[in-house]
């Protein structure tokens, strides 16, 4: 990676209670892991230091992995990278939220390879970016406190205020053609093909085709 992992810090977006999933989708398990700690173990590839921000409160045994509230609560994913930014101790951040559980660890090392004079990282899907599996700089925690105090707690808006670089389609097929790393647990449908998708890989069975 152009940051060496010693100086980068991992922080995973915990979140709250989701709507469509009717609980916290950081305890949610997948073969014998949760949600939360599929995605602390895939930044641990990256980096050396990875904390667990937002609502930690109900989450067990997180060693080796940090815990950090947000603070405030209650400002959505865009809160939680900014107190993952201003507490972190660190100036470089891979940010990967929990509901991306397929993720590859390519996507993230390409991520942090394209971080070099930029102050934040992320890919597309079609027209959306993505912008919760992504790099960014320290110095984007007093942007997104100046969006925050303005009403603004949509992420991607934050690409619109700062120094960025947008995955292209020939950059992300490089590493993940099949999109898997895109496929977002919002639902129950969502999760139970997740699971199917994880047995059929540890099994060598045939993957399910991402939608």
């Amino acid at each position: 990676m152009s940051i060496s992992r010693d100086i980068l810090a991992g922080l995973v977006l915990t979140g709250g209670k989701s709507q469509r999933m009717r609980r916290d989708k950081a305890t949610l398990v997948v073969g014998e892991r949760s949600l939360w700690r599929m995605a602390a173990d895939v930044l641990a590839s990256q980096v050396d230091t990875v904390y667990l921000v937002g609502a930690v409160a109900s989450l067990n045994n997180t060693d080796p992995y940090r815990l950090l509230p947000d603070d405030p609560p209650g400002f959505g994913p865009l809160g939680g990278i900014a107190t993952g930014l201003e507490q972190s101790g660190y100036t470089h951040h891979l940010v990967l939220a929990v509901d991306y559980p397929l993720i590859r660890h390519e996507l993230l090392q390409l991520i942090g390879d394209r971080a070099t004079g930029v102050q934040a990282v992320c890919g597309r899907s079609h027209e959306f970016l993505e912008p919760l599996v992504a790099y960014y700089h320290a110095d984007c925690a007093a942007v997104i406190r100046r969006m925050l105090a303005e009403g603004e707690i949509r992420t991607h808006k934050l690409y619109e205020r700062v120094r960025s670089h947008i995955l292209n389609d020939e950059e992300y097929d490089s590493v993940d053609p099949d999109r898997l790393s895109q496929f977002n647990v919002n639902t129950p449908d969502d999760l139970e093909r997740v699971r199917v998708r994880w047995a059929a890989q540890n099994t060598q069975q045939r993957p399910l085709e991402n939608r």
